[in-house]
């Protein structure tokens, strides 16, 4: 069998072809010897070789490299994309904003970016910055009972030991990682919800046969998969007074990290701007709106936050006894950008306030505006939101008003 126009055998032709197709990139393309010859005579390839030189061949060659004919046929998809998720898995990171730079310098960002937690008492789910972590400590008077304390605010009172059975004290000889971790529970930051605990445990003392704190303990903590056992669960027992230990422990907490913010903010105070005195010269709701709404605007007018320390020219109630109650919120200057009011007169007690002023003159004014431009004030922010939002609705702390029951003289002279 022989291939026609070509005076070739079939088998020499299909070998050229197979080594035509199989040929390594970059290679020329197999030359024929064919006797292919112009109008005069002349053999193509030397009327070829007249036209084009050697350097142009070269440059046609680099400009158009030769092509496999495999490469034109059809690729398979798991030659041409062999992994078609990666691309959309390992996205280049988007490029920041302009207007979302400044959003670590936002402590209210920063606190609801935290991941979202249960309250182990109410079950409701909050950011972590908002909840506070529970643990259980041993009591220095009675060595066999356990305190049930709000160890995230006494780290630095003293060093938190994790509290143990022997079973788990002899499983963490064994290097036992699941013995050894501090275990905490998170209860959300309510002084109310404290107060109703501590009536709930104490007026049922007696008349109970298991401890109501074991309700509150999670089942992974329990025997046999957590380190309590039965017995553990028996010692746990709830203060008297954890209602006003715990609002004593938080106003440290405030005071320290206020010291600590208004220390770190002393350098350049003009350009960073991050207090500034409100003139008040009357303690007061309406005083205080009209004074922030005049303000001039700033930089990152929503991140700050009114601070008043003082009831200067204030007269409590003349029927309740009470001192006229600070707005929630109030706008800043005039494009209405929203700022909370904590107010310290009702926050700390009068000892810490006191203490506070001492430590630097700018809190011997009314009010301040705090806008937090680092870490150290962006925690102090936080921890003021955590005790507004604990003392907030409290009987004691913050009573609701009376409802007058006076006389109406329009009845007494009129209709009877």
């Amino acid at each position: 069998m022989a291939c026609l126009n070509n005076r070739l055998s079939y088998a020499s032709w299909r070998l050229r072809v197979f080594r035509q197709l199989f040929r390594p990139n970059g290679s020329h393309p197999a030359l024929y010897h064919s006797k292919s010859t112009s109008r005069n005579g002349t053999p193509l390839s030397d009327v070829l070789e007249f036209f084009e030189d050697e350097e142009e061949v070269k440059r046609r060659r680099r400009m158009y490299p030769s092509r496999r004919p495999s490469e034109s046929l059809p690729q398979s998809p798991l030659i041409t994309n062999p992994r078609p998720g990666y691309d959309k898995l390992h996205k280049k990171k988007r490029r920041p904003d302009p207007t979302e730079s400044n959003i670590h310098l936002n402590p209210w960002a920063q606190a609801l970016a935290s991941p979202v937690r249960a309250c182990k008492v109410t079950g409701v789910r909050m950011p972590r910055a908002l909840l506070s972590e529970w643990g259980s400590i041993k009591r220095p008077d009675v060595p066999d009972k356990l305190w049930l304390l709000p160890v995230g605010l006494m780290k630095d009172k003293f060093p938190i030991e994790t509290v143990l059975s022997k079973k788990s004290a002899s499983k963490a000889t064994n290097n036992n990682p699941n013995s050894v971790r501090h275990l905490t529970l998170r209860i959300v930051d309510r002084l109310p919800l404290l107060r109703t605990i501590t009536d709930a445990y104490w007026g049922t003392k007696h008349a109970r046969n298991r401890s109501p704190l074991a309700k509150l303990i999670p089942h992974r903590w329990k025997h046999p998969a957590g380190p309590m056992t039965p017995r553990d669960e028996g010692q746990l027992t709830w203060r008297e007074d954890m209602p006003e230990f715990a609002l004593r422990m938080m106003r440290q907490n405030v005071l320290k990290v206020l010291k600590k913010a208004s220390d770190e903010s002393s350098t350049q105070p003009e350009k960073r701007k991050v207090w500034t005195d409100i003139p008040m010269k009357q303690y007061g709701r309406s005083y205080l709106s009209r004074r922030t709404f005049s303000m001039e605007p700033f930089d990152r007018m929503e991140c700050s936050a009114v601070l008043v320390l003082n009831r200067r020219k204030a007269k409590p109630g003349r029927i309740t006894g009470l001192y006229p109650r600070m707005p929630n919120e109030v706008f800043v200057s005039w494009e209405k950008k929203t700022a909370p009011v904590f107010d310290l007169t009702v926050m700390l007690s009068d000892e810490e306030l006191q203490e506070l002023k001492a430590h630097h003159p700018r809190f011997e004014n009314t009010a301040l505006l705090f806008r937090p431009d680092n870490k150290a004030t962006i925690d102090a922010m936080l921890a003021l939101w955590k005790l507004r939002g604990f003392i907030r609705d409290d009987r004691v702390l913050e009573p609701p008003p009376l409802a007058y029951n006076l006389k109406s003289i329009w009845r007494s002279r009129y209709l009877l």
